[in-house]
C-alpha cells in the first residue's frame, strides 16, 4: 500500500512541475530509498526543454548520484544507532530528509550562494505557467513599454518609502537584481513580503528606464487548489507530540504516565487507543545543556547522554506495537543550524528498536499519507515579520508556510540557517499532514486540504518562558486518522487522560 500511496504523490509531484513521467521511469523511481530527491534531480535535468521524463532520464540520474540501496518490499529504515530494527512497518517509507550533508563549497559565502540558488531552482518552477504570470522574463531581459510581462525571484530587500509609504522589493534571479516597486493600497501590497522567499511578479514598465516598474499582482508557489491526495487504505491512526524536554524539572511526568495508559488501552476509549500504530515527536526530545542562559537552573539531569538516557526509558514505557518517529529540536544534542542531522547513534543507544530518527524536518509516508514533521524554530523569525502573527495561533504562521513552501526562509535572523548543495526546509512535495513544534503552544488547522498540527509540549512553564511572557498550552496529545484526517484531542493535564473529539 506504501508503493501505491508513494506513486500517487510522485504522479502530483510531476504534474506540479509540469512534467509526464512515464510509467518504467515511476517504477524505477520508486524503488530508491528517498524517492522525491531524484525525482527533483530529474525535474532539473529535464528543464524546460521537454514535458517528458522518461526511463533513460532516471536511469542516467541515479548513476550520477552512485549506488544506493532498493528499498524493495522488506526493506526498512535504519532505527536507534543506525541498526536495521527488528520489525519495521512495511508501510513506513522516508520520501525526504531535510539534511543532506554540510556544503562542500570552498568558502561559507559560496555554500550560501548554492543554498539560495537551490531554494529559486526548487521554486520556480512551480510558478512559472500560471495564469497571473504571462510574458514570463528573466529579471535581464525585463523591458520598459512593452505592456504586461512576468518575473520570478527570491526577494533580497523589502523597503517602505518615507511619504507614500509604497513598497519597494529587490528582487534577485540567476540573472541580476532589480528594484520594483508595490503601490501601497493595491491588492499586490495585502501580503507583507518576506527576505529571501520566492514569489512571481506580474509588472507594467511605463515610462523611462529610470522610473521602477509597478508590480500589479503577486503569486506565491503555494499549494495548489487542486491537487491528488492519497491516504491510508484503512482505520489507523497515529498521535502526535513535541517538545518532550526530559531531563527538565518541569517535565511533566504525571501527564507522561497518563498518556502511557492511554496508549496502553488502560485509559478512556481503548478502542481508539488500539488503532494507533505511530507516534510522531517533532523535537526537543530532551531539554538539553547550555541552550539558553542559566538554563542549569531549570534541568532535573544535568548530563545530556544521561538526558537521553532517560528519554529512552520514557519511550519504552510506550507499547512496544508503537513505531515512535522522532525528528530533532533546538534543544537537542545536533547542529543547532537548520535542517538539522538526525540524532547521533552514540545518543540513541538506549533506545527500543521501534524508534527512527530522522533529520529536522523530514517528510515520510505512513501507509500512504504523506507526513512532514519539523521543529519549528522557523517560528521565532516569521512572528515577529508577519503582521498580526502570534505564539498563540501558530496554524496562521503555519499556512504562511505552505503558502511560501518554505519552512524558514530568513537569513540572518534568530534561525541559523546551514549552508548546503540543497536547501532541505523547501516543502517539497506537499505533505497531508504538517506538524510542528517548538511553541508549547497547541493549534490544529487546515490550509487546501492539509491538515495542520502545531503538537503540544510536554513541560511545565518554566523560569525562563515567564520572563519572555510565553505561556504554554501542554500535555495535549493529537491523534489523528490517517485514513480521512480527523482528529482527536487526548488531554493529560492533571495526570489524567480525557478525550476531545474525534473531529472530521
Amino acid at each position: 500500500m506504501v508503493a501505491e500511496g508513494l506513486r500517487e504523490h510522485l504522479v502530483a509531484y510531476f504534474e506540479e512541475h509540469h512534467k509526464l513521467v512515464e510509467a518504467p521511469a515511476l517504477t524505477l523511481l520508486l524503488d530508491q530509498p528517498q524517492p522525491l530527491l531524484v525525482s527533483r534531480d530529474v525535474v532539473e535535468r529535464v528543464g524546460v526543454a521537454s514535458p517528458l521524463v522518461t526511463q533513460e532520464i532516471v536511469q542516467e540520474v541515479i548513476a550520477e548520484r552512485g549506488p544506493h540501496v532498493a528499498r524493495g518490499p522488506s526493506a526498512s529504515v535504519p532505527g536507534a544507532g543506525g541498526a536495521e530494527p527488528s520489525a519495521a512497518p512495511a508501510d513506513f517509507a522516508v520520501v525526504r530528509q531535510g539534511f543532506t550533508g554540510p556544503s562542500r563549497e570552498a568558502t561559507p559565502i559560496a555554500g550560501f550562494t548554492q543554498l539560495f540558488t537551490s531554494r529559486y531552482r526548487q521554486l520556480a518552477p512551480l510558478l512559472r505557467g500560471r495564469a497571473g504570470l504571462e510574458n514570463p522574463r528573466s529579471l535581464r531581459d525585463l523591458r520598459p513599454g512593452e505592456g504586461l510581462q512576468s518575473v520570478v525571484g527570491l526577494v533580497r530587500e523589502v523597503k517602505t518609502t518615507p511619504k507614500k509609504h509604497h513598497t519597494i522589493v529587490t528582487l534577485d534571479d540567476e540573472t541580476g537584481s532589480l528594484e520594483l516597486l508595490v503601490p501601497t493600497g493595491s491588492a499586490a501590497a495585502r501580503l507583507t513580503f518576506l527576505p529571501d522567499e520566492v514569489v512571481g511578479l506580474a509588472v507594467r514598465w511605463s515610462g523611462p528606464r529610470d522610473r521602477l516598474p509597478v508590480v500589479t499582482a503577486v503569486e506565491r508557489p503555494d499549494v495548489p487548489a487542486r491537487r491528488r491526495t492519497s491516504r491510508a487504505a484503512g482505520p489507523r491512526r497515529s498521535v502526535l507530540l513535541s517538545d518532550l524536554h526530559v531531563g527538565s524539572k518541569t517535565f511533566l511526568a504525571r501527564d507522561w504516565s497518563a498518556l502511557v495508559e492511554f496508549l496502553a488501552e488502560r485509559g478512556p476509549n481503548p478502542e481508539l487507543a488500539r488503532s494507533v500504530d505511530t507516534v510522531v515527536i517533532a523535537g526537543d526530545l530532551v531539554d538539553g545543556i547550555g541552550i539558553y542562559p542559566r538554563q542549569e537552573r531549570d534541568v532535573e539531569i544535568p548530563d545530556v547522554v544521561e538526558q537521553y538516557a532517560e528519554l529512552g526509558r520514557r519511550l519504552r514505557e510506550l507499547p512496544e506495537r508503537l513505531t515512535i518517529v522522532a525528528v530533532p529540536g533546538n534543544h537537542d544534542a545536533v547542529s543547532p543550524a537548520e535542517p538539522q542531522p538526525a540524532l547521533p547513534a552514540a545518543l540513541a543507544r538506549p533506545f527500543a528498536e521501534n524508534v527512527r530518527l530522522l533529520a529536522n524536518p523530514s517528510t515520510f509516508s505512513l501507509g500512504g499519507t504523506l507526513v512532514t514533521a519539523y521543529h519549528g524554530r522557523g517560528f521565532d523569525d516569521l512572528i515577529p515579520a508577519l503582521p498580526g502573527a502570534s505564539y498563540a495561533e501558530p496554524t496562521e504562521v503555519m499556512r504562511r508556510m505552505l503558502q511560501m513552501r518554505h519552512l524558514a526562509p530568513i537569513y540572518g535572523s534568530r534561525t541559523p540557517l546551514a549552508p548546503a548543495a540543497t536547501d532541505g526546509l523547501v516543502i517539497d512535495p506537499v505533505p497531508d499532514l504538517l506538524v510542528t513544534g517548538h511553541l508549547h503552544t497547541y493549534g490544529v488547522d487546515r490550509y487546501r486540504d492539509v491538515l495542520l498540527v502545531n503538537a503540544s509540549a510536554w513541560q511545565g512553564e518554566t523560569e525562563y518562558q515567564r520572563m519572555r511572557n510565553i505561556v504554554p498550552h501542554p500535555s495535549q496529545a493529537t491523534v489523528v486518522d490517517l485514513q480521512h484526517l480527523g482528529y482527536a484531542t487526548v488531554d493529560c493535564t492533571g495526570g489524567e487522560a480525557r478525550i476531545r473529539g474525534p473531529s472530521g
